[in-house]
């Protein structure tokens, strides 16, 4: 499995980085974890979004959701005789605006998915200020979404190698809905990670300083999300 950081800011997209977006890709597969805020155009780089084979969105906010319209677009633009790309998220998630439905084709009472392409899956709903599902791949790697510390969380997490957690900020200032980057240290700890990235970095923090934080909790290397950062899982 290959994770591909495609956006790692947060709330809004940053002078180096679109919004959160994550390509995994296995065998072929090619999964695309959120398409925030100015991410397809980076996704370029990488691969045709408009063959992706399956996208998950974690929670209908613009900056984990606002381009799958232009997914839809290379799609309806550049392969119209495929089949529609399956969408997974919560049902508040709206992709129907555009004609995005003849393109992108919602997966029903996703939360019960076990599988998609090579991908052992688990979904779990997690506490946010919308409904917000986080994502666990092969029980060796997890990605938290947007979440403020929670059983569901640590019981998603426990045993993968590899956290992609949020630090939206720091445990100075705890912020309803979202993680610090010390609750992302703890949560690896918790996990028994091996690795923890941290990400959806908001351009208002120094993240040298969210990256020192994590460290401090977290007992296992971590790094900071960077656009272009590619790891073998």
């Amino acid at each position: 499995m290959r994770l591909t950081v495609v956006g790692c800011s947060g709330s809004i997209p940053g002078p180096n980085s679109a919004c959160s977006s994550y390509l995994l890709e296995r065998e072929g597969f090619r999964l695309l974890l959120d398409a925030g805020t100015g991410s397809a155009g980076p996704l370029l780089r990488y691969t045709d979004p408009g063959a992706l084979d399956a996208v998950f969105i974690s929670h209908s906010h613009g900056d984990h959701s606002d381009d799958l319209f232009a997914i839809g677009y290379h799609k309806e633009r550049f392969h119209p005789e495929a089949p529609p790309i399956p969408v997974y998220g919560p049902d508040t998630l709206r992709i129907w605006q555009h004609d995005a439905d003849a393109e992108l084709r919602r997966v029903p009472e996703a939360l019960a998915t076990t599988r998609i392409g090579p991908f052992t899956v688990r979904l779990a709903p997690v506490r946010h200020t919308r409904d917000t599902w986080a994502i666990r791949l092969d029980d060796r790697f997890c990605y938290t979404a947007d979440s403020e510390p929670c059983a569901e969380l640590d019981e998603l997490a426990a045993g993968c190698d590899v956290v992609l957690a949020e630090a939206a900020g720091f445990d100075a200032e705890p912020e309803k809905g979202h993680l610090s980057a010390g609750d992302a240290g703890r949560l690896a700890t918790s996990a028994g990670a091996r690795l923890l990235v941290i990400t959806h970095l908001r351009p208002w923090h120094d993240p040298v300083a969210l990256l020192a934080e994590a460290a401090a909790h977290a007992r296992c290397p971590v790094v900071a999300a960077t656009p272009g950062l590619r790891l073998s899982l």
